[in-house]
């Protein structure tokens, strides 16, 4: 039954993060599009974004291109004339912007994930033998350190959570493949117990996360995540409540 679960998660996470992972930060915000001059002696127009679609227009080096959206590795430009069309990543690496400089087409590297700036990622799996599912958003501060905002519902027979939580990350290795990482965190957790078994009220209490686990470099924008968080929830009670929490999914970077 787990392993059906996470199959779930891991198919749901992919669905959502595949088009992040086709798309670069620049991809997001292409309203205005990008002007280019191409530089190479001509650069071929398809009708579609695939090799398997017919060359039918031609571009000669010193005309202009407005680039304007992007599938996988292909963009869809425009010329002066009106001209509209596909063009590979590769015919696009030696043009240039309109004020002389280089513009880079490459694919996402390994440096760009040394480098990354901005994560999002979905994560599946058990907190406190409740299905459980993650969303988050990091930001890192620097190569080491990084903030991330993460958002957790649970489901179960007994009671449906909400979990809010801001945590600090800490990476001591960030150029390894499989780099392990440290949380540390604090938010407030929402617990509906389920009315038809459970006559309790609702409550809201603060909880403090201490965690680790592990990032692994699959390729291009993709990120494997593994991670075990113990939450301390603070109660009226006498004593405060101890959870356990282990996830795994899929993030990207940008």
């Amino acid at each position: 039954m787990m392993i059906k679960r996470f199959a779930g998660v891991v198919i749901s996470c992919l669905c959502c993060l595949a088009p992040v992972a086709q798309a670069g930060i620049w991809d997001f915000f292409v309203d205005e599009g990008l002007h280019l001059v191409v530089s190479d002696p001509y650069v071929e127009m398809r009708t579609g974004p695939g090799r398997g679609y017919p060359v039918f227009h031609v571009i000669e080096k010193g005309q202009t291109l407005h680039l304007f959206k992007k599938r996988t590795d292909w963009y869809k430009a425009e010329t002066k004339d009106g001209v509209k069309g596909w063009i590979k990543r590769s015919e696009l690496s030696k043009t240039l912007g309109p004020d002389g400089s280089e513009v880079d087409f490459s694919a996402p590297n390994w440096q760009d994930y040394v480098d990354r700036r901005w994560e999002f990622g979905v994560l599946g799996g058990n907190f406190e033998s409740s299905d459980a599912l993650t969303t988050y958003l990091g930001f890192n501060l620097t190569q080491n350190i990084s903030a991330e905002l993460k958002y957790t519902q649970t489901f179960s027979s007994v009671s449906n959570n909400k979990l809010l939580s801001i945590n600090a990350v800490h990476k001591p290795f960030p150029s390894w493949k499989i780099s392990p990482f440290f949380t540390l965190g604090a938010g407030e957790i929402k617990i509906s117990p389920s009315s038809s078994l459970v006559r309790s009220e609702e409550r809201e209490n603060p909880v403090y996360t201490v965690g680790g686990g592990t990032f692994v470099y699959i390729s291009r924008r993709f990120l494997f995540r593994l991670e075990y968080n113990n939450h301390t929830l603070l109660t009226k009670r006498e004593d405060n409540e101890e959870v356990e929490e282990w996830k795994a999914g899929f993030s990207v970077f940008f």
